[in-house]
């Protein structure tokens, strides 16, 4: 059929664009967006290629339970009470005699008296005076073998929980606590020793980035009572006891900065995750907060109060003198005049008290009386109104050159109330490190207030200091049952609510100036979602679940505005969970952000808003996707939900540029084989196998096997979803406002492909063909998935006529593919 003009369509970088839209084929997007986006990522340039696919990390940990000691025998061979390692008493401790040298010396010795499952073991507190090494040990039958490395004996408390790995737990009846390598002679001490298994549930996780530095970066994920921690570029290394439930978990908010991260949450009080100088040392407790701010809340009647009190002492004043004083600012009107204040006080009593009382500052009900030895008077500031601090700032005599009367303090003043923070009143939902400052809201007794750390020391609430780098108090002006959810520092403060989206306005945060927050939008942030940092600005999830947002800097307007990105693809955010965001790479040249639902359904976004580029696509994979973050090493690691012999497992995977399979698992035989064994993770699910770069299936594993028609020796074994893509209807616009709708059909598509080794098309609803990538005549002297194709191909002998024609492009086997562009032929 001799050639006929097609519509170009050389850019994908709209993406998935809602139904709702298929009829504006006036947008300036519809021509560069899509029907379908499945397992794709739109470039910048204007391509589609293949998403990255995901490689399986390690199965997920189940939630972990006690394992009661009760029956085991516990024995002290290092010496100490052995009845304290079980009595759940940290303040009574096993302590050895004194011990020296490279060991090892044996501190405690667990037999259950039949081997048991454990999973971890709490060690909790320990400490020592001579340094070294602690370990715990459980015995093979032949030998003692670590459990999860060794620790460093400190002078200080310190707590760590040694783990098997996630799901492969150790089973041995013989257990031991084992210090070694002491520097000194000394005693080691023991709070207590807990065992722990894997049981056979789930709950709510959440993965969060952990970035010490770009070589030690770490995703951690968090689950009811348990965190484990995977090294970016590498798998599992170690976990830590955690306090939360899952419930509190779901809406918990993370901030990490060096080697510290915070988990705030509501209902619980603040806890600190510390690194302390190696991958396995981790340290969890409360975080340290000191001085916090007391409040009145204004339902209990608090009789804590202090009133103010200052000492006046007259120097030098006679007869008939007058005198003023100046309090919190105002000063009083002229007192007297007074004849020998220090032996007239009936005379300087009343009007003294008058004069302070009629202040607008202050309230009636002060207290004034002379004290002796020195000879002055005391002003108390009792009386209902004059609770809390007043200050007196001068005092003077008017009439007098040589006469002055000085002031002291004796006793700040304090109002009423209790701290804060606490379990009673709740703990504060959100935190951000801004300006050498801690900053905390959002707690249920004070929703709307920010709570300012002391400069430079991130745990000190000290408000009475009062100098500008002081700790302070700050409640917005909002209305109604507003929270803080979030806060973020950008080019300024960013403070999200469950009600509207605030920025400072004040260059520097200072006690001296109350801060300046401006709402910008109302849309209110969802309850526990990230908020995510993408080019200066700041990509969130509105209260709803269901819009895509980003709170950006207008260099026009000079303000913070607020953008809606999914609003040419509403159909694909509903009840969003969990958002990361990946940075640019060489394969990219744009910010990706990857967003979970509720429903496991995964979605990825390009984002370059200076090259106008917004491109959703879903992730089709089989399972669900249940929490997604990317850490420090910009790896983006997710925890699916995926079917082995009918029931749910875990995984957690990383996605990986270049793979073709998702939960894939690579391995290298001995020798070469057509049988793969040891595919458990898989059992009853179908596969697909690239074996020495060839592609194979698929395959349905039994028993943990599948058999390969042809040897192999390199292996990687996985699921797969294609690649799917799905242009949107031609315009069939034939004047201005004129357009034909009878039933039309293409029956020529040409493509341009770059490095692709599968591909398929269809047009007009039929079924798609696999189209050749090796020229007529040529040899595949290569694997498929080496021999990668540039350049065009044409498909015809499309058939059919329907009302809104399109081209898929898909693939029926397992390859590389990037489309640069595509142009359908028809009759119309």
């Amino acid at each position: 059929m001799p050639g006929q003009p097609g519509k170009l369509q050389a850019s994908f970088v709209s993406g998935e664009l809602a139904d709702t839209l298929e009829a504006r084929k006036d947008l300036k997007y519809y021509r560069s967006g899509l029907r379908q986006g499945v397992n794709i990522i739109t470039l910048p340039q204007g391509p589609a290629t293949l998403r990255p696919y995901f490689r399986q990390v390690s199965r997920a940990r189940r939630l972990i339970a006690p394992i009661s000691t009760a029956g085991a025998t516990i024995t002290a061979p290092a010496g100490g009470t052995v009845a304290n390692a079980t009595d759940g008493d940290a303040a009574t401790r096993v302590v050895s005699g004194t011990l020296s040298g490279a060991g090892p010396h044996v501190l405690l010795q667990v037999n259950f008296g039949a081997p048991t499952a454990v999973s971890a073991v709490d060690v909790a507190p320990f400490k020592s005076a001579t340094g070294g090494r602690i370990s715990v040990e459980h015995w093979d039958g032949a030998s003692w073998q670590l459990l999860n490395g060794d620790r460093a004996l400190r002078t200080v408390d310190r707590s760590r929980r040694f783990c098997a790995p996630p799901a492969a737990p150790v089973t041995a009846d013989l257990w031991r606590v084992v210090a070694r390598d002491l520097a000194t002679a000394g005693t080691v001490e023991i709070g207590g020793i807990a065992f722990h298994a894997e049981g056979a549930d789930y709950g709510p996780s959440r993965l969060r980035s952990f970035g010490y530095s770009r070589e030690e970066a770490y995703d951690v994920l968090l689950s009811a009572g348990h965190a484990d921690v995977y090294k970016a570029g590498a798998g599992w290394i170690t976990g830590f006891s955690l306090p939360h439930t899952g419930d509190e978990l779901a809406v918990a908010r993370w901030r990490q900065q060096l080697n510290t991260a915070l988990v705030f949450c509501a209902t619980r009080k603040t806890v600190r995750i510390f690194r302390e100088g190696s991958d396995l040392e981790w340290e969890v407790g409360p975080v340290p907060y000191k001085d916090l701010p007391e409040n009145d809340f204004g339902d209990v009647d608090y009789t804590n109060g202090e009133p103010a009190i200052w000492d006046l002492q007259f120097v030098n004043v006679g007869t008939n003198q007058v005198f003023t004083i100046t309090i919190d600012g105002e000063e009083t009107v002229g007192i007297g005049p007074v004849t020998q204040p220090n032996l007239n006080p009936t005379q300087v009593i009343p009007l003294m008290k008058d004069a302070i009382e009629g202040l607008p500052t202050i309230d009636p009900g002060i207290t004034v009386e002379k004290l002796d030895t020195p000879i002055r008077y005391r002003v108390t500031f009792t009386g209902t109104g004059n609770e809390g601090q007043v200050i007196v700032n001068a005092t003077k005599v008017l009439n007098a050159a040589d006469a002055a009367i000085s002031w002291q303090r004796i006793q700040k003043g304090k109002k009423g109330g209790e701290v804060q923070f606490s379990d009673l009143r709740g703990w504060p939902r959100c935190g951000c490190f801004y300006q050498q400052r801690l900053l905390v809201g959002g707690s249920p007794g004070l929703p709307n207030a920010l709570t300012v750390s002391v400069t430079g020391e991130y745990y000190s609430f000290q408000t009475e200091i009062t100098r500008a780098n002081g700790a302070f108090v700050a409640p917005m002006d909002t209305e109604g049952a507003e929270v803080i959810e979030e806060m973020l520092s950008a080019r300024t403060l960013l403070v999200f609510t469950s009600e509207g989206e605030y920025w400072l306005t004040n260059p520097t945060l200072t006690k001296e100036q109350a801060p300046n927050l401006v709402k910008a939008s109302s849309h209110g942030i969802a309850e526990g979602v990230p908020v995510v940092e993408n080019e200066g600005g700041a990509v969130f999830v509105s209260s709803t679940g269901a819009t895509l947002l980003q709170f950006r800097w207008n260099e026009v307007d000079q303000t913070y505005s607020t953008e809606r990105l999914s609003v040419l693809a509403t159909h694909l955010v509903n009840d969003v969970r969990d958002i990361a965001r990946k940075r640019a790479t060489a394969d990219t040249d744009a910010n990706l952000l990857w967003y979970l639902q509720a429903d496991g359904a995964m979605r990825i976004v390009t984002l370059l808003r200076e090259q106008d580029v917004t491109g959703f696509a879903r992730v089709d994979t089989d399972g669900k996707a249940l929490a997604v973050c990317c850490n420090a090493a910009n790896e983006v690691t997710a925890l699916f939900e995926r079917e082995v012999s009918g029931a749910p497992v875990r995984f957690v995977e990383r996605a990986e540029n270049g793979l073709l399979l998702d939960q894939a698992v690579s391995f290298s035989l001995e020798a070469p084989s057509t049988t793969l064994t040891g595919l458990t993770d898989h059992e009853g699910v179908e596969v697909w196998v690239i074996g020495d770069d060839e592609v194979f299936g698929p395959y349905t594993v039994e028993e943990g096997t599948v058999t390969l028609p042809t040897a192999v020796s390199e292996v990687t074994v996985g699921r797969w979803r294609p690649f799917l893509l799905e242009t949107l209807p031609p315009s069939r616009e034939v004047g201005p406002q004129i357009v034909t709708e009878s039933p039309v059909g293409f029956h020529t598509v040409r493509l341009l492909l770059k490095q692709t080794t599968s591909v398929a098309v269809g047009a007009n609803g039929e079924e798609v063909v696999d189209v050749p990538l090796l020229d007529f005549g040529g040899l595949p002297d290569v694997p498929s998935t080496l021999n990668r194709f540039t350049g065009r191909r044409v498909v015809e002998g499309f058939s059919g006529a329907v009302d809104d024609p399109t081209i898929i492009v898909t693939q029926k086997r397992p390859g590389h593919i990037t489309l640069l562009s595509i142009t359908p032929e028809g009759d119309f």
